[in-house]
């Protein structure tokens, strides 16, 4: 639910309660990041030390009560988090600024920027829309301050031409002012881990296993792009990776398919099947088979599986004629001409960043010819690069990250993005390792752009940083007729794979006693109650019709029905007025004559009385002073001995 929409120069207290909160700057454009960081103020407006100053290379202020969080891609666009606590704040702290600067843009050109105060659980509590912002390459955002007892939020959207520096100027940081810096870097040392040296194996070039698989490098970074057409064969493949009892909501999966030809199989030579811990589960659709026809063999043919993320949808209901399992499934596929990259890996021993955000690479235009033999004739394509720290040989230039694609320089990144990759690249090469990572390319015969996705330092992990090298398999050359790859190396692989058979009929518990009452729904809102006469159980059904009749042997009512409750205590009515019988779902047992009979009350908001279903066959019926649906007064004027379940049980299998 959105919060408070605040103008700029507008405040607003927070809730007394709150004292942690999240601070959200969020933006549309996933090529550019933002700089958020938050500045720890005092009474003169200015930070203490260059301590105070936290962003995404010194993540957390003293003691931890302001945190960086970091930059997360959204369905929205992007966005950076930084977390505070305000019950932990020093007195002294007398306001947060949350500003953000950009490398090499504007914030005009970025259109709307929001600024949105969450509490721990994610409530908003404000919301402000920048709407102003022009040439300022630096922004302040908001700021959260001390008011009386408690503390308020404010709208600012102030911006400075000047940038970071003058930004950090302004609130009493330490810049180094150095010339040629572009633009100038905040004096504080890197809070990356030191690599422990102690702990560094050997590292050797990488290799991959015959099946080992081979992740598509199309595959969507959030979301599926492909859906895949179920087939009714394929829902007992389906059903069985859930597990017997399925979930009481809807379930959700995301496992990690295979994508097979089957050239051999009985849909043709064309044919691709989706695969998942050993089960088919679908096919790609006939012409998309034909379209991955040669990335998936040459995938094959070099000895790896192609594989890809998934998403699967699923629901199980009671319907009217016993359990009905739907699915949907969606793969990550994109464009077949996108799933391999233009270039092999890099030689010598190295390790793929993780993805992360986009980040754009400058300078492309200096090594245009290094770079142009890259362009795809289609003008767009995927690359392996390496990131390694340029050192200048003279001057008074900083050390950058320098781009290259097969050993080429092609490119470098600013001196400030270069700060967030160079404590990673310079742990990962005292390991022997190269830094690499997924990049693309867009360009034509006399121009090209360059960008790459990895995580930075303040996002690497300890598996990143010290653990085994993250490799991608190498794979034999293309060839232009899919039908030439030579399969061989998988040719077990491509075998189509049995059906699963459907789950076997769950067992049937035992058959309740003589007179039993017990209760049961069907399609998740229709609501029944059945009573054992003899060898047969007598329904509120109101026909024989569906999978519920009339009447029914237990074989037959519990083979449709998944889950009964049985009744196990009961208390006499007051005919006058009783409020137990007027619950929706009321149940009841009476007798009328010698016949002896069990109703249901499904009203659900109709008269104050209910709305009654009785156990009452029509054959009865038409012996009967009362009808299979009566009102409250039919009830009580013909029925004797009325009871009203107390409790209920469920039925177990034994």
């Amino acid at each position: 639910m959105p919060g408070p929409r605040l103008s700029k120069g507008q405040n607003l207290p927070l809730p007394d309660y709150v004292r942690r909160i999240r601070v959200v700057i969020g933006w549309t454009d996933p090529q550019i990041d933002i700089d958020a960081s938050a500045l720890l103020l005092g009474s003169n407006g200015k930070v203490a030390s260059d301590s105070d100053f936290v962003f995404y290379n010194q993540p957390a202020s003293p003691g931890g009560s302001v945190r960086f969080l970091g930059i997360s891609a959204t369905d929205d666009g992007v966005e950076a988090r930084i977390a505070m606590d305000l019950s932990t704040l020093s007195s002294a702290i007398r306001s947060v600024a949350v500003v953000g600067s950009l490398d090499s843009h504007s914030f005009g050109a970025l259109g709307d920027l929001t600024l949105t105060i969450v509490d721990e659980n994610e409530h908003v509590l404000a919301e402000y829309i920048t709407v102003d912002a022009t040439t300022e390459s630096a922004l302040q955002f908001g700021e959260v301050y001390r008011h009386g007892n408690g503390w308020k939020v404010r709208a600012i959207g102030q911006g400075w031409a000047s940038g970071l520096a003058g930004l950090a100027t302004d609130f009493g940081v330490d810049v180094d002012g150095e010339a040629g810096l572009e633009p100038a870097e905040v004096s504080v040392e890197s809070s990356a881990p030191e690599p422990s040296r102690s702990a560094m194996p050997p590292v050797e070039i990488a290799h991959h296993d015959i099946g080992s698989p081979y992740r598509l490098w199309t595959q969507a970074r959030k979301f599926c792009d492909y859906e895949l057409t179920v087939e009714p064969q394929y829902l007992p493949a389906i059903r069985s990776l859930y597990p017997r009892d399925f979930p009481e909501k809807d379930g959700e999966l995301r496992p990690v398919v295979e994508l097979i030809p089957e050239p051999n199989g009985p849909l043709g030579q064309w044919a691709v099947s989706v695969r998942t811990a050993d089960r088919t589960i679908g096919y790609l659709g006939t012409e998309d088979a034909r379209r991955w026809a040669g990335v998936v063999r040459r995938i094959i043919a070099s000895g790896f599986v192609p594989t890809t993320s998934s998403r699967i949808w699923a629901r199980e209901d009671d319907g009217f004629d016993g359990v009905e399992f739907r699915a949907y499934v969606q793969l990550s596929l994109g464009d077949p001409d996108d799933a391999i990259p233009l270039n092999e890996p890099p030689a010598a021993p190295y390790t793929m960043l993780p993805r992360s955000s986009i980040v754009q690479v400058t300078k492309e235009d200096e090594y245009f010819d290094s770079l142009r033999k890259f362009v795809p004739h289609k003008g767009f394509g995927l690359l392996f690069v390496t990131l390694g720290e340029s050192v200048p040989d003279t001057g008074r230039g900083k050390p950058h990250v320098e781009v290259r694609v097969d050993g080429e320089k092609v490119g470098q990144l600013t001196p400030q993005m270069s700060q967030r990759f160079l404590p990673m690249i310079r742990h990962l090469r005292e390991r022997g390792l190269i830094t690499a990572c997924w990049a693309d390319i867009t360009g034509s015969a006399v121009a090209a752009k360059l960008r790459i996705d990895a995580i930075k330092a303040n996002e690497a992990t300890s598996e990143v940083l010290d653990g085994p090298p993250a490799t991608i398999p190498k794979l034999g050359s293309a060839l232009p007729d899919p039908l030439a790859y030579d399969l061989t190396p998988l040719r077990t692989k491509l075998v189509p794979l049995a059906p699963i058979p459907p789950l076997p009929t769950a067992p049937i518990p035992a058959e309740p006693p003589e007179g039993s009452v017990v209760r049961f729904e069907k399609g998740g809102r229709y609501n029944y109650v059945a009573v054992r006469r003899g060898n047969r159980w007598e329904t509120t059904a109101t026909g024989d019709w569906g999978s519920i009749n009339e009447a029914m042997a237990w074989t037959q009512l519990a083979s449709r029905v998944r889950k009964f409750d049985i009744a196990t205590a009961w208390s006499p009515i007051d005919p006058r007025d009783d409020a137990r019988v007027r619950v929706p779902l009321a149940v009841i047992r009476f007798t009328v004559g010698a016949t002896y009979i069990a109703a249901i009350n499904v009203r659900v908001g109709g008269r104050q009385d209910g709305d009654w279903y009785t156990t009452i066959t029509a054959q009865a019926e038409e012996r009967l002073p009362l009808s299979a649906c009566p009102d409250w007064s039919e009830i009580v004027q013909s029925g004797r001995q009325i009871q009203v379940v107390t409790a209920w049980a469920p039925i177990r299998v034994s």
